[in-house]
């Protein structure tokens, strides 16, 4: 019995990990599914954000060119990369200085042809694409992880703003709408009113506006949150979305950690200001695919994902304390 007894102690202290209360959860920052973790957001968009562009795409000072010639079909081949200057121009190696400034990127590019063919007579190919856009400045307010004004790469849409700045994870009701305030003038001003469900899931340009300089974007405010920990990937706080069940938020939450006790799964919910306990076999549901038994959430449940008790990732630590706990059997003997 002592050694059972020994053993217990030491399987207790080498496998319990401690449970992060409610009050750790709340002070978590806000996620969504559409973003696994927080992001330090960057500074500016660099070139590994640079925005996908159009034909339609106006040049300006600060746009990183580059160019492609191909002389008589490969037997010349120049590559070229401009820096578009504050005058709006570049100078091309022994054709001349051009300026591209409020140029579409299709205007450029036949624009640069004409003046390669006064000096070349040979035959020739020219590609040009922009390598990186130049920044522009907007300023997001409202419900944001990151609020204030941004420098982004110009040729973002409102849809990758608002994934930059932790929109995407505050898990806002799709039907909210973002407005943006452009000005059109010296006291002029144009409003957008954009629904969030078009922007995400619209499929035109519209919808997904295309953002200027000086933008000023707002944000819906989160009227609700859901909070899930226990032995999950990211215990936090979780915007609450209509129609999201008890399932979707341990997804959301990164899923159940290997040592999670799925049968034990509970839901708190405050009933005429009483807390009520649902007792919910989340295995049956998430690995059984008993979708009938998923519980439809409510604004300010609580959801726990509890641990095994005893839970040994490998061989090696179920065998670590056996051997810890024969030590500790043999020092209480003596």
């Amino acid at each position: 019995m002592r050694f059972i007894s020994i053993f217990l102690i030491a399987s207790f202290l080498v496998t319990l990990a401690p449970c992060p209360g409610i009050a750790q959860v709340i002070t978590t920052p806000v996620y969504n599914a559409t973003q696994a973790a927080p992001v330090a957001p960057a500074a500016a968009a660099g070139p590994s954000d640079q925005p996908s562009l159009k034909d339609t795409y106006v040049l300006g000072p600060g746009d990183l060119l580059e160019a492609h010639l191909i002389v008589k079909g490969n037997a010349l081949v120049l590559d070229y990369s401009f820096l578009i200057n504050p005058e709006g121009s570049i100078y091309f190696p022994n054709v001349s200085e051009v300026k591209l400034e409020g140029l579409t990127l299709k205007q450029a590019r036949e624009l640069l042809r004409k003046e390669i063919a006064k000096k070349y007579r040979e035959n020739f190919t020219l590609y040009l694409m922009v390598a990186r856009s130049k920044l522009i400045n907007v300023y997001v307010a409202g419900q944001s992880v990151d609020t204030g004004l941004k420098n982004i790469s110009d040729g973002y849409r409102i849809a990758d703003l608002l994934k930059m700045v932790g929109f995407a994870k505050s898990g806002s009701d799709l039907t909210d709408y973002v407005y943006v305030k452009r000005q059109t003038g010296t006291d002029e001003f144009q409003d957008f009113k954009l629904r969030l469900r078009d922007i995400f899931l619209g499929a035109d340009d519209k919808s997904n506006l295309l953002l200027k300089n000086g933008d000023i974007v707002t944000v819906p405010t989160i009227k609700s949150y859901v909070y899930v920990y226990g032995d999950v990937a990211r215990s936090g706080t979780f915007g609450y979305v209509q129609g999201q069940t008890l399932s979707d938020y341990i997804n959301i939450a990164g899923g159940p950690l290997a040592r999670a006790n799925l049968s034990g799964v509970t839901v708190t919910r405050q009933k005429n200001g009483k807390p009520h306990v649902f007792h919910i076999n989340a295995s049956r549901i998430l690995r059984e695919g008993h979708t009938e038994e998923d519980i439809q959430i409510l604004p300010g449940d609580v959801i726990n994902v509890p641990g095994n008790f005893f839970y040994f990732s490998d061989f090696a630590s179920f065998a670590n304390t056996v051997l810890l706990a024969l030590t500790l059997y043999n020092t209480v003997a003596r």
